[in-house]
């Protein structure tokens, strides 16, 4: 499948703009059709620019560093509901719905794949990565929607990496680096948390987000496969040494970011990326190391 990665789509825009999107999808996808797909949704997009769209009440799955998963809602962070993940080989290090079977991943630092059964904690094997991954609990983690692929991005390794969780194939990209004109280049970068937008199935047109919480920066990560990281904006608030980050989109196709670190939950705006508090997740004495947003009905 073709992957249209269209930076012209505003992530703050209200549902129309995905919707429009959707139906121009359906309609020109064919591989001549390509280019008139690209510029349909660019006018669209400039037609429909809006302003940022506050956070909305979204259903949230925190992953500790104890191989925990926390379930909460982020208009409710405190009131939250623990499973303890069973029967894997190693820590946990990072989580994530796929958008194409709505199944929830999970990768080990022993490089072991599973589904998690979010509900019971349960997990079912699905392979061991041939192609280790370095980058611990410190690092990125998410599905790409429309390519239907794993993005590993390792915080102390840079590494870039793309699985195909179907076939067990793991492709190095290219490490992360700052682009040679963004305002942090030739800065080290320091991934700790990675989401795409438009998290659905088959998804139109996606952008990779990640935070690095060295430099407290929200960035995107285009070209995806290339590594190249530009500088969306500062975060405003000093996260600590893991944090998790993904995306919620929901019914009306609207893109909620939120981020965690340590027990404190951000909703981080895509567009300047200030990250604005929003609470404590549960009693706050949990340490969270990843997040993953649960998929709309």
């Amino acid at each position: 499948m073709a992957t249209l990665t269209l930076g012209l789509i505003h992530p703050g825009v209200g549902g129309v703009c995905f919707r429009v999107a959707q139906i121009l999808w359906r309609l020109f996808m064919r591989p001549n059709k390509l280019i008139a797909l690209a510029g349909a949704l660019a006018v669209a997009a400039s037609a429909l620019f809006a302003g940022a769209v506050e956070a909305s009440e979204s259903p949230l799955i925190g992953l500790t560093d104890g191989n925990t998963l926390v379930r909460f809602n982020s208009a409710r962070p405190g009131q939250t509901r623990t499973i303890k993940i069973r029967d894997v080989n190693g820590t946990v290090i990072g989580i994530d719905f796929r958008p194409a079977n709505k199944l929830l991943y999970a990768l080990t630092d022993t490089n072991y794949l599973y589904t998690i059964d979010p509900a019971t904690g349960a997990s079912t094997f699905i392979s061991v990565l041939p192609t280790p991954f370095g980058g611990g609990n410190k690092s990125g983690f998410d599905f790409n929607p429309s390519a239907d692929r794993l993005r590993l991005v390792g915080k102390h390794t840079n590494e870039n990496l793309r699985v195909n969780v179907d076939t067990n194939e793991v492709f190095p990209d290219t490490d992360v680096v700052y682009d040679a004109n963004d305002v942090n280049a030739g800065k080290d970068p320091n991934v700790s948390g990675s989401g795409y937008i438009n998290n659905v199935a088959a998804a139109p047109a996606t952008r990779l987000y990640d935070i690095d919480i060295a430099l407290d920066v929200l960035v995107i990560q285009d070209p995806p496969n290339d590594g190249i990281l530009k500088t969306v904006g500062p975060l405003g608030a000093d996260f600590g040494p893991t944090a998790g980050f993904d995306i919620f989109i929901d019914d009306n196709g609207v893109n909620s970011a939120f981020a965690i670190s340590g027990a404190t939950l951000y909703a981080v705006d895509l567009v300047t990326g200030k990250a604005t508090n929003v609470g404590t997740v549960g009693n706050g004495s949990l340490n969270f190391v990843g997040l993953a947003a649960v998929p709309a009905k």
